[in-house]
């Protein structure tokens, strides 16, 4: 009885070892590998900001300065063709600094200083008169630039082209690493996307001729793609 107990414990044992080793062959192999690319193109659209900034120790009359001053430089902007559509407002602030001066003397006072600043975007097609915009706005009482920024309107393009050269590079890698490795390529299970852009920072050159202007020199936009590629083998 105990022999045919043995028996049959060492058959099933058997039976488990083959069924997991044909278990373990039947389980799915995947490779996974990635694939990026980066496609440039040339800007078609400007983005400035430019800015005032008043202050005084009166909020009132900081805010009527700066009232003052932005309603020239939009007048400046208007006179170069400028409509409303493309030039609009991104930020109004009014805040107060205290300090006390005159410290540890007689004449020891506390000062408050209202600033007032307000900021506008505007938005051109015409690359070649950015650094009149500039320019203008400046001569007319804008004290800050705070952002020059080149892009492509519409990325579909690049992103399609650029897309296309990851999937090739992902489809190279992975034709590369089964051979290398010895075994066939299988179909491509699963396949995700992303992308990316970036536009490098615009070189501004003041002159201080007036009658050379400020220089602009955008550089060319980068639109990125990335895929994840899983194929069986």
């Amino acid at each position: 009885m105990r022999k045919s107990l043995f028996k049959m414990g060492v058959v099933t044992l058997l039976m488990l070892l083959v069924a997991g080793a044909a278990l373990a062959d039947a389980e799915p192999k995947r490779l996974q590998v990635s694939g990026t690319a980066v496609v440039t193109g040339d800007p078609d659209i400007a983005y400035i900001t430019v800015g005032v900034e008043t202050q005084n120790p009166s909020a009132e009359k900081a805010a009527q300065d700066n009232a003052s001053i932005m309603a020239q430089v939009l007048a400046a902007l208007r006179e170069m063709g400028l409509t409303e559509k493309e030039v609009s407002t991104s930020g109004y602030n009014i805040w107060g600094s205290t300090q006390t001066v005159n410290r540890g003397t007689d004449k020891e006072e506390t000062v408050t200083t209202y600033w007032v600043q307000n900021r506008i975007n505007i938005t051109t097609k015409n690359l070649d008169s950015v650094g009149e915009i500039v320019d203008r706005a400046v001569k007319a009482g804008a004290n800050q630039v705070q952002g020059i920024r080149f892009d492509v309107q519409d990325k579909q393009a690049l992103q399609l082209e650029a897309l296309k050269l990851a999937v090739q590079q992902g489809m190279g890698k992975a034709e590369a690493m089964a051979e290398a490795a010895g075994v066939t390529l299988g179909e491509l299970v699963s396949m995700s996307e992303s992308y990316s852009s970036y536009a490098p920072m615009v070189r501004a050159v003041a002159y201080a001729d007036a009658a050379v202007g400020t220089s602009i020199s955008p550089g060319e936009v980068e639109v990125s793609a990335s895929v994840q590629m899983e194929f069986a083998f």
